[in-house]
């Protein structure tokens, strides 16, 4: 049995496209198709055009949502990067929406090497058609390169101890696991962790995540292309797990409305309900900005 997935305020999201025209919809991000399955069944006049750079989960999201026919169109593809496209200057788009988080599909499968709960290949990439891989990192990176990953991508205290860690430990062996990773950081934190404190190896892995697939290269140059894509009227809207994220949208969004180009729905971000953190705790982080383009 597959993982349950859910699509983090997707109600919200809902609710905030309700009153488009007729239009697509450019799901940046499309995972499983959480969203772009709520938005197909509540929101018959939207169609959805929905990328992503992880093969698997676009093969899974093409199953679910291939009911809709042509109302949906899927592309293995990164969204910071689609803009230029022929393809999507030629479509009426009436929204942006891209959810960079991890789903629980790639967070429970111990071969994507994505969670520290589980023991499997240091991957963390999401296309694993090329580019390097966490142990690649871990095993090649020098000192002060490691150290500054850990600091900036996941606020590690202690990240150049962490570093100088790794760099002793793979003078004498490889660091290939995620088991090995953990036990790296459980050496310099320690093992015990007080009941509700996040695990010290989710920051660690975090930061590695996000080097490996470089998530924040280029968003923010996105973002601030958008109201060059989107209808006037139509909807811009960002989900972000962690503050790094969520700094590049605000400030991106704060550029666009001084220019007079986006109005933004509400000048601090939206969050989840106490209903659907209780349901999926892992979206107590989330935080959802909306803008509307002028």
């Amino acid at each position: 049995m597959e993982p349950r997935h859910y699509p983090v305020m997707s109600s919200e999201v809902i609710d905030l496209l309700r009153d488009q025209p007729p239009g697509w919809v450019i799901d940046g991000t499309v995972g499983l198709g959480g969203h772009a399955s709520r938005i197909l069944e509540e929101l018959s006049q939207l169609r959805v055009l929905g990328m992503d750079v992880d093969g698997d989960s676009l093969e899974k999201a093409g199953k679910r949502l291939a009911k809709w026919g042509d109302r949906v169109i899927l592309m293995h593809r990164n969204y910071t990067t689609c803009l230029d496209m022929h393809e999507i200057r030629e479509l009426d788009v009436r929204a942006v929406l891209v959810d960079p988080g991890i789903s629980t599909m790639q967070l429970e499968d111990a071969e994507r090497g994505f969670s520290h709960n589980l023991d499997g290949p240091l991957d963390m990439r999401k296309d694993r058609s090329g580019g390097i891989t966490a142990a690649e990192v871990v095993n090649t990176w020098d000192e002060t390169r490691l150290a500054a990953v850990f600091r900036e991508y996941g606020d590690v205290r202690r990240a150049g101890e962490l570093a100088k860690r790794i760099i002793e430990t793979r003078l004498f062996t490889s660091i290939h696991t995620t088991g090995q990773m953990k036990a790296l950081v459980e050496k310099v934190f320690g093992s015990r962790v007080p009941r509700g404190v996040v695990h010290p190896a989710a920051r660690v892995f975090q930061a590695l995540r996000i080097c490996v697939n470089n998530e924040l290269e280029g968003v923010e140059a996105f973002v601030l292309s958008l109201p060059d894509v989107v209808e006037s009227g139509g909807m811009i809207l960002l989900l972000s797990f962690h503050s790094l994220e969520d700094r590049l949208a605000k400030r991106a969004l704060r550029r666009l409305q001084a220019q007079g180009r986006v109005t933004c729905v509400k000048p601090f971000p939206i969050l989840p309900g106490e209903r659907e953190v209780k349901e999926n705790p892992p979206s107590h982080s989330a935080r959802l900005r909306a803008a509307e383009v002028a």
